[in-house]
């Protein structure tokens, strides 16, 4: 299969990458720096020497940049099975993306979000293809729409908080609007994880990036996974989500305003 891993230069998302690798999937990986993109490369070809491997960079905090890799991913002519979304950052700072949007919402939410919609086209040519969202069990309970931009002030756990829940929230809402057809959209929680967005945020460590991969690399190579859609699972398993990202309204509201903050007209 050809698989699209954002966010792969480091923690789970490289480790995800290294295990579809070894299973004999295609990659396309995504970094924003292109030392990385090479050193990541490498990393997994000393591994697994048969590995075909792409390499594509862009800064998530630039929605125009997110248009430039689906489009350099599309001039390629090559097929799409699955997409992993798992680039994310925390943000301890107060700080705004190209776009002008809250940097935490703008990369972990509205850039996936964009991202998805430009090669939905090109996954529906697929006979089966599935969407897979990396959230956290660091979910929003509530929603306020109102307050998406840190127009009440920057907390930065509630900014990561809020950019989960709205992973969870288009995951649902897509799976909704893709009833029957041949694609499957699910999100995840990978564990407390020893990454980055870890150390940062909460100043600890946490389990193994294998055990962070392991339910990314389950719903994306399982057979027992396919005809699931519009789930969320923690260590392979369906489990709940935050009760607000079952809220059709939420779910509604916040697709609406991500079409409009990406200028994506679907009509």
């Amino acid at each position: 299969m050809n698989i699209l891993i954002t966010g792969a230069t480091d923690g789970i998302g490289k480790q995800t990458a290294l295990e579809l690798a070894q299973l004999g999937h295609t990659l396309f990986i995504h970094g924003r720096n292109n030392e990385r993109l090479a050193e990541t490369k490498e990393w997994i070809l000393s591994q697994v020497p048969e590995a075909t491997i792409e390499t594509f960079k862009a800064d998530f905090a630039s929605l125009e940049q997110v248009k430039n890799l689906a489009t350099n991913f599309l001039s390629k002519g090559k097929p799409l099975d699955i997409l992993i979304n798992n680039a994310g950052v925390f943000e301890k700072q107060l700080g705004y993306s190209e776009d002008g949007f809250e940097r935490t919402f703008a990369i972990n939410y509205l850039a996936p979000f964009y991202l998805t919609l430009l090669l939905l086209p090109h996954l529906k040519t697929q006979p089966f293809a599935k969407i897979i969202n990396i959230a956290s069990d660091a979910q929003a309970y509530s929603i306020d729409f109102k307050v998406l931009n840190a127009e009440k002030g920057y907390n930065a756990y509630n900014a990561y908080e809020l950019s989960k829940l709205g992973n969870i929230l288009f995951t649902f809402k897509l799976a909704r609007e893709l009833n029957e057809k041949s694609i499957t959209v699910n999100a995840l929680h990978p564990g407390v994880i020893s990454t980055k967005i870890l150390h940062d945020g909460w100043g600890m460590g946490g389990g193994s990036w294998h055990s962070g991969a392991a339910t990314s690399v389950f719903l994306a190579t399982s057979s027992a996974s396919n005809h699931s859609t519009g789930n969320y699972y923690v260590n392979k398993q369906k489990a709940k989500a935050s009760p607000a990202a079952y809220l059709l309204e939420n779910q509604d509201k916040l697709w609406e305003i991500s079409l409009k903050m990406c200028e994506i007209n679907l009509k």
